[in-house]
């Protein structure tokens, strides 16, 4: 509240910090937004493990859709890196389908320009060249190679970078990634090895010469870009600012939304909340902590001043 706080975006579900800093932000009359970057599915046993416990520590395990139920009904906001993940999430947390926005990620596009001469390599030159890195670095308690790492991308940046990069991109067809680049920039495979093989073969044979690798880059600079991204958080914040906050009674009816038989310790937990930063308030009024003025710079002056950084 001293840096003048009005609004608390938090990301991740699988976050404790994240789940409980929208909780207490609707208790002290923040405006919240949540982000989420992650597929749960719904057909595989691992998925279904991880969308139902939640484990803190090995010893306490707690239906995982309940948390989200408990702790987002209060979020004014929310937002997802793809449709694919909007339509998982709505389905995992009951959440509004009107205050769940999409806003795909980005890509610094002058960090992957195309280098022709960069591109004979394999994967075991790529490999040496890594752990040489490391070992110069002395890096050995803080970089662990994993090699290969099943998941499901709900948006994969990865492939922007190599289209960035000038590549003709093969990725199997999960999640998002089928929203990330047009069908001419990317070929599809089932998560299978024949079918990688079989996309792979026909990328090598039938794209790789006739791709043109600074079009790619140039098309990927126009379809992405982090001021985007930045533009359409602020969009959504400008919406969230003008939303009424929740009182205590609104908020207690949206607890009611979690899993009946902990519906009541929800409500318990947010009342005892609720009186918590009453009695900070009555030890520490908000009106007497003073508030960090807004650094509000002249246009002219910040002109002058990107003038000189460039």
């Amino acid at each position: 509240m001293v840096d003048g706080i009005k609004i608390v975006h938090a990301h991740q579900a699988t976050s404790t910090m994240a789940n409980e800093a929208v909780t207490y932000a609707c208790e002290m009359g923040l405006a919240s937004v949540y982000t989420d970057h992650s597929l749960f599915g719904f057909d595989d046993i691992a998925s279904i493990i991880l969308n139902r416990l939640y484990s803190v520590d090995g010893f306490l395990l707690i239906p995982w859709w309940i948390v989200l139920k408990s702790t987002l009904p209060t979020v004014v906001a929310a937002i997802c890196v793809s449709h694919t993940c909007r339509d998982n999430f709505i389905l995992r947390a009951h959440m509004l389908p009107s205050i769940v926005h999409v806003i795909p990620n980005a890509v610094h596009t002058s960090k992957f320009i195309p280098d022709l001469s960069r591109r004979k390599t394999n994967r075991r030159e790529q490999k040496l060249s890594s752990e040489e890195m490391v070992e110069r670095e002395r890096l050995h308690d803080r970089v662990e190679f994993l090699g290969y790492v099943p998941h499901t991308e709900s948006f994969c940046i990865a492939i922007l970078e190599a289209a960035s990069a000038g590549l003709f991109v093969v990725s199997t067809n999960v999640g998002g990634v089928s929203e990330v680049l047009p069908p001419e920039m990317i070929h599809h495979a089932d998560p299978n090895v024949d079918s990688l093989v079989e996309s792979l073969s026909c990328a090598i044979s039938g794209k790789i010469d006739s791709t043109d690798p600074f079009e790619f880059h140039r098309r990927v600079s126009q379809m992405y870009s982090w001021q985007r991204v930045a533009g359409e958080t602020v969009t959504v914040y400008d919406r969230v600012i003008a939303r009424p906050r929740l009182s205590l009674s609104q908020r207690l009816v949206r607890y009611k939304t979690a899993f009946s038989g902990v519906c009541g310790v929800v409500c318990l937990l947010g009342i005892t909340l609720h009186f918590v930063v009453f009695l900070v308030e009555l030890w520490q009024p908000q009106n007497l902590i003073d508030v960090v003025p807004d650094l509000c710079i002249d246009k002219d002056q910040k002109h002058s001043n990107d003038n000189k950084n460039s």
